[in-house]
């Protein structure tokens, strides 16, 4: 293996993390790879901000490190590299973003953002929603026990369940529901995540995982009981989401990343996520990993905008299929 003389520009070693998911380990944990410095720019809101670099160790690695779905909204810079060391960026898919900077209040942003039909459509499943049912809502965040915690991610994995099973696609997030259930118990409670709930009664019909930096939610996951689909509770909770959010002084809502008709009919502001690869120009196995990883994205990424991947083709799908026959 070629060695990677970091002590001198950079306190990286080569076992730091050789893979990432930049934006999700900013917003599930709050930290930053050791490759990058720790400020962070908001060029939508301005805002600046300082992180704590990833403490974890990693495998050894050849001098090759893919760091994944960095939002270009958040600029950040890598530390000053060696000279042996390059890096290859990679524009990868589209983001969603909701910017409440420039609104007053929930209702100036729904007047400007939904169509008029959208208004009426979600004023009238609310009203009837409240009619039919008691309904009420819940937000958990800086304190909740372990066991309404345990009853309510309960809940939330038996609608995801029934939800996937409906639209018979894979669901990632049950895949390592043990580790969501760590974390967000963890994160809750120290006030980085919340679980917004909507009740019927004191059963739960809607909820929604979010994490919090700064004066950014990220919207991680939600599902709803699919008996009240007929309300569009997305809509209802996203609504409820946004008033609760001026209300505390966040100023953008981010989706992630995957487009779907809801996402851009509340979404105001798209952004691309970005990989980048950094690679040991001297070691041949870095750049034999190099040109792997980079045709692969580019491949993957051409066959999004053909429409092929995401539409005709499902990854989700095939895997639900594959599991079932398993």
């Amino acid at each position: 293996m070629a060695s990677m003389n970091f002590e001198q520009t950079t306190p990286l070693s080569t076992r730091a993390p050789k893979t990432a998911r930049w934006a999700f380990d900013l917003f599930n944990r709050q930290k930053i790879h050791p490759l990058y410095d720790k400020s962070v720019k908001n060029k939508v809101t301005g805002d600046n901000y300082v992180l704590s670099h990833d403490d974890r160790i990693g495998q050894k690695t050849n001098g090759f490190f893919k760091i994944l779905d960095i939002p270009e909204y958040l600029m950040t810079e890598p530390k000053l590299l060696p000279k042996n060391f390059g890096l290859i960026t990679i524009q990868q898919y589209d983001g969603f973003l909701i910017d409440l900077s420039q609104y007053k209040n929930v209702d100036d942003f729904m007047v400007q953002q939904l169509s008029k039909r959208s208004q009426k459509r979600l004023h009238k499943s609310a009203r009837e929603l409240n009619e039919n049912y008691a309904i009420t809502h819940k937000v958990f965040r800086g304190h909740i026990t372990q066991s309404e915690h345990k009853y309510l991610l309960g809940v939330f994995a038996s609608f995801l369940k029934k939800r996937f099973k409906e639209k018979k696609t894979f669901n990632k997030y049950l895949a390592k529901w043990g580790y969501y259930e760590e974390l967000s118990f963890k994160k809750i409670n120290e006030g980085a995540a919340s679980l917004f709930v909507i009740y019927n009664g004191e059963t739960p019909i809607c909820l929604t995982l979010n994490f919090h930096f700064e004066d950014i939610l990220f919207s991680e996951l939600e599902s709803y009981d699919i008996d009240y689909s007929q309300y569009g509770l997305g809509d209802i909770s996203m609504r409820y989401h946004i008033k609760w959010c001026f209300d505390h002084n966040i100023q953008l809502i981010d989706l992630a990343m995957g487009k779907t008709n809801f996402k851009e009919k509340w979404c105001n502001y798209v952004y691309y996520f970005h990989h980048h690869f950094f690679y040991n120009k001297n070691n041949l196995g870095a750049l034999v990993q190099l040109c792997f990883e980079f045709t692969k994205f580019k491949l993957w990424q051409a066959l999004r905008n053909m429409g092929i991947v995401g539409h005709r083709f499902r990854f989700d799908k095939l895997l639900y299929k594959l599991k079932r026959q398993t």
